[in-house]
C-alpha cells in the first residue's frame, strides 16, 4: 500500500493503519531476515564496483530465473526520455510459458533452462538474456 492510502484517522501517526492489506493492523508480518553478507554487499554497498554492476543488471539476473515471460499489449508511446521509462498495459495481463523444449537449433530460454540438460546451464542462461 502507498503511504497516502492509509486510514484517514492515522494520517500523521508513527504507526499508520491500512484496511485493505492488513485488516486495520490485525495482520502483522514478521520482518524479513537479514540477507547473507555477500548479497547484502551487492544490494546495499552502492559505492563498490560489484554492487554498481549488480544493481545495474538486476532485472537481467531476475529474468535469468524466470520461468515465464509477461504477455500484454504494451504502450510506451508516451515515453519522451524525461523520466524513468513507463509502461502502460492495455487489456488483460498474462504469463506466457511456451514449450518446455527449445526449437531445433535455438538455445533454451526461460523455463527451458532448468529442464534442458545440466551440462551447460550457466552458458545457456547467459545466452538466454543476450
Amino acid at each position: 500500500m502507498w503511504y497516502n492510502e492509509q486510514l484517514v484517522k492515522s494520517k500523521h501517526s508513527q504507526n499508520p493503519k491500512f484496511s485493505l492489506c492488513c485488516r486495520k493492523g490485525k495482520v502483522q508480518l514478521p520482518k524479513l531476515p537479514e540477507p547473507p553478507e555477500f548479497l547484502r554487499h551487492l544490494l546495499f554497498d552502492y559505492e563498490s564496483p560489484e554492487s554498481k554492476n549488480f544493481l545495474s543488471q538486476i532485472r537481467t539476473y531476475n529474468m535469468m530465473f524466470a520461468s515465464t515471460s509477461p504477455g500484454a499489449k504494451y504502450d510506451s508511446s508516451f515515453n519522451n526520455g524525461k523520466g524513468p521509462p513507463t509502461v502502460r498495459i492495455q487489456g488483460q495481463f498474462c504469463h506466457r510459458i511456451g514449450s518446455m523444449l527449445p526449437r531445433d537449433g535455438e538455445p533454451p530460454t526461460f523455463g527451458q533452462l532448468y529442464i534442458y540438460g545440466t551440462e551447460n546451464e550457466i552458458q545457456n542462461q547467459i545466452q538466454g538474456v543476450r
